[in-house]
């Protein structure tokens, strides 16, 4: 089973930094900004993953390394000059299991609402988390891991074969199976803002 314990702290870290950078009117939309940038650049990922695009693996550590270089490469080539455009066009478009116009209704009902600002808090961390199994399952299956077996590595748990495993279905196996429980267990709403 995958430590998410790194990624919960990356993401914890971010907005403590964030809250110290930004005014309260500001730092709502900046949480959305990147729950998008993360989630379309690993879109990007999974689908360069899905069209036979990454190189196979014989270990997982050098694959996983090479996934987040990848997705970094993605973030600066692909994402970063393009991510307001797209969340300005698309913005009811759902890119994996996240929507602009939702979160940035949130974020502006959280510029004064403490609880909504705990809800979008909450849903970056568990994005985070998320998109973060996402890559980690796409390194098992770049070493030559069944759908499944990657599944089982990350989760610990079996499920049966799905006929099609997109970017949404991905992340959607992996908050059921692993990041709701591992929140469950783990997050402690922050103090208030």
């Amino acid at each position: 089973m995958i430590d998410l314990r790194p990624p919960l702290n990356e993401a914890l870290g971010n907005i403590s930094s964030w809250r110290n950078k930004y005014t309260r009117k500001e730092y709502p939309h900046k949480i959305v900004l990147n729950i998008m940038y993360r989630a379309y650049t690993t879109k990007l990922v999974f689908e360069a993953f899905s069209k036979d695009e990454l190189p196979d693996f014989d270990d997982y550590n050098e694959a996983s390394t090479e996934i987040h270089k990848f997705y970094g490469q993605m973030a600066i080539t692909e994402v970063h000059a393009n991510l307001i455009r797209w969340m300005t066009t698309n913005s009811n478009e759902a890119v994996g299991t996240v929507c602009t116009a939702r979160l940035e209704n949130l974020a502006s009902k959280a510029e004064s609402d403490s609880q909504a600002l705990e809800e979008l808090e909450f849903t970056y961390i568990f994005e985070l988390l998320n998109d973060m199994s996402v890559l980690f399952w796409i390194a098992f299956r770049l070493c030559g891991e069944s759908e499944v077996n990657a599944i089982c590595k990350l989760c610990d748990a079996m499920i049966r074969p799905l006929d099609h495993m997109d970017y949404a279905i991905t992340k959607q196996v992996f908050q059921q199976l692993l990041v709701a429980p591992y929140m469950n267990k783990n997050y402690r709403p922050l103090p208030q803002y």
